[in-house]
Order: structure tokens, then C-alpha cells, then sequence
């Protein structure tokens, strides 16, 4: 028969992971409320801005830039994987560092040189894991986008693309599609391609065509737009990762707080019959010894 002062211990310390559970889940509630928004208020601005720059790009005629030309022996690739800072998001960190390194092997597999960059400390940790030289790692900033920091990221990638120092970029990510779903992907940042107002490339592009007056010109337009569409993309995955760990977590911690519940009621149940039964052991000795006598 169970002991009922261990079953009460074991029911005090589960109440008290619940606590921490429930409120994990508040805050994380709390957060993505706001990182959601942020995610979603994003998306039409950097899908119009691709097509306008596709538009551009198809009417002016025969524009070449650097950004948007394919080296012809690519060498070198640089792959930023991100995630969270902090775990307890179920399987969020794990499924993106999988996408990644497939992503890595099918990079080896074409013969070129990968630069890994971490977002996040998960990122950083299982990379290192992996056996993986990382290069440069950003860590506590998961839950904090900032374009500035998405800014020089881009700004970097850009100067050694158009040096000829990497000839591919990549970001490996988690895209928000619900507050239950966030989807792994890898999205090619460099060279520039597929800018048809359809980040996936999925979308048909719209047949009314749009005419545009240039000043200062079509060359001088694009140059300034185009870095931005690399700087808006790496800024769109630091979104789209923050709201999913968020909603990652706080589907976790609701799932280890319906456990705990669960736990609970199973452990007081134990201790109500462990206790019942040790009275009516007690009950049955002291009946036994009157008798006896």
C-alpha cells in the first residue's frame, strides 16, 4: 500500500511545477499576442515590395544588378539558422535545426564551403553538437527583433556577396502559420530571385500589369531597393521565429499544465484510498485486539 506522506509530497511538488507551468503559459499568451501582430503586419509590406521590384525589374528591360546575379562556380555559402534562446518550446528549436541540417548536407552535397551563423542559443548549442564550426553566433535576442540588427546582418551578406567573398546566403527558420503551426523552412536570401511579390514563389503572379514613370531611373531605383528586400527578408524570419517560439511555448507549457492536472487528481485519488485503507486497518487491529481480550 502506498505511503500517503509520500503520495502528499509527490502531490505538493507536481502542484508546484504547475505553477510554473501556468505561469509560462500566461506569459508566453501575453507575448504572442504582441509577436503576432508584429508578424503578420510585416508580411504585406515585404510582399509588396517584391512586387514592385519584380515589376520594375520585368518593364525597365534588361536591367542587371549584382544582388540579383548568379555566380557561375559558386565556392562558398553561408547558412543563418535561428531559434530561440530558451527551450521548454517542444519541438519548435529541434524541427528547424533538422531543416538546417538537411539543408547543410544537400549544401556539402553540391561541393561548396558553408559559414554557419547561429540566432540563438538552441541554434548555437546544436550546432556545436553537430561537430559544426559556427562563425558568428547572436544569442539573447530571440525574442527581441530588432531591424537594426537585421540591418547589418543584410548589410554584411551584401558586401561580401557583391565582393565575391560568399556566392550563396541562406536563412533556416520557422514560419508562423497559426498559433498551432509554425513550419521549418530554408529561404534563399542571395542572389535575389523569385521577386514576384510571393515570398514562397508559390503565388501566381498578378496579369494586369502595373506602369511605372522613372526618376531617377530604373538602375538607381533598384539599387536602392533590392538591399532592402535581403534586409526585409532576414527581419521577416527574426518575426516569424519570435511569435512561433512563443506560441510553441505557450502550447507546451498548456500541455504540461492539463499533465500536471491529471497528475494531480490521479495522486489524490491514490491518497484518499491509501488513507481510507490504512483507517480501516487501524480500525480492524483495534476491533481484533478488544476481541482478543
Amino acid at each position: 500500500m502506498p505511503n500517503p506522506r509520500v503520495l502528499v509530497k509527490r502531490r505538493k511538488s507536481v502542484q508546484n511545477t504547475r505553477k510554473i507551468t501556468k505561469t509560462m503559459e500566461m506569459v508566453s499568451t501575453a507575448r504572442l499576442a504582441k509577436a503576432q501582430q508584429a508578424a503578420i503586419a510585416s508580411r504585406p509590406y515585404a510582399s509588396k515590395l517584391r512586387e514592385v521590384i519584380g515589376d520594375l525589374a520585368s518593364m525597365a528591360g534588361g536591367i542587371e544588378h549584382p544582388l540579383l546575379k548568379e555566380h557561375s562556380t559558386p565556392k562558398k555559402a553561408v547558412l543563418i539558422v535561428m531559434t530561440s534562446d530558451r527551450g521548454l518550446c517542444a519541438a519548435f528549436n529541434s524541427n528547424t535545426v533538422r531543416a538546417a541540417r538537411d539543408f547543410y548536407r544537400t549544401l556539402q552535397g553540391r561541393g561548396l564551403e558553408i559559414e554557419l551563423v547561429a540566432h540563438g542559443k538552441k541554434a548555437q548549442a546544436a550546432l556545436r553538437y553537430l561537430g559544426w564550426d559556427v562563425t558568428q553566433s547572436y544569442v539573447r535576442v530571440s525574442d527581441k527583433p530588432d531591424y537594426a540588427r537585421a540591418e547589418e546582418m543584410g548589410g554584411s551578406l551584401i558586401e561580401r556577396f557583391t565582393s565575391g567573398d560568399i556566392d550563396e546566403a541562406y536563412v533556416a527558420y520557422s514560419v508562423f502559420k497559426g498559433l498551432t503551426a509554425q513550419v521549418p523552412t530554408v529561404e534563399k536570401l542571395l542572389p535575389l530571385s523569385g521577386l514576384d511579390g510571393s515570398p514562397e514563389g508559390t503565388e501566381e503572379k498578378k496579369s494586369v500589369a502595373t506602369e511605372y514613370l522613372f526618376h531617377p531611373g530604373p538602375e538607381k531605383i533598384l539599387a536602392e531597393m533590392l538591399p532592402l528586400v535581403v534586409k526585409l527578408s532576414l527581419f521577416t524570419a527574426m518575426l516569424d521565429s519570435a511569435a512561433g517560439e512563443h506560441s510553441a511555448r505557450r502550447v507546451a507549457m498548456k500541455n504540461a499544465t492539463d499533465a500536471a492536472d491529471d497528475m494531480i487528481k490521479s495522486l489524490t485519488q491514490s491518497y484518499n484510498r491509501a488513507r481510507q485503507g490504512k483507517i480501516t486497518q487501524e480500525i480492524s487491529e483495534i476491533v481484533s485486539g478488544a476481541e482478543a481480550l
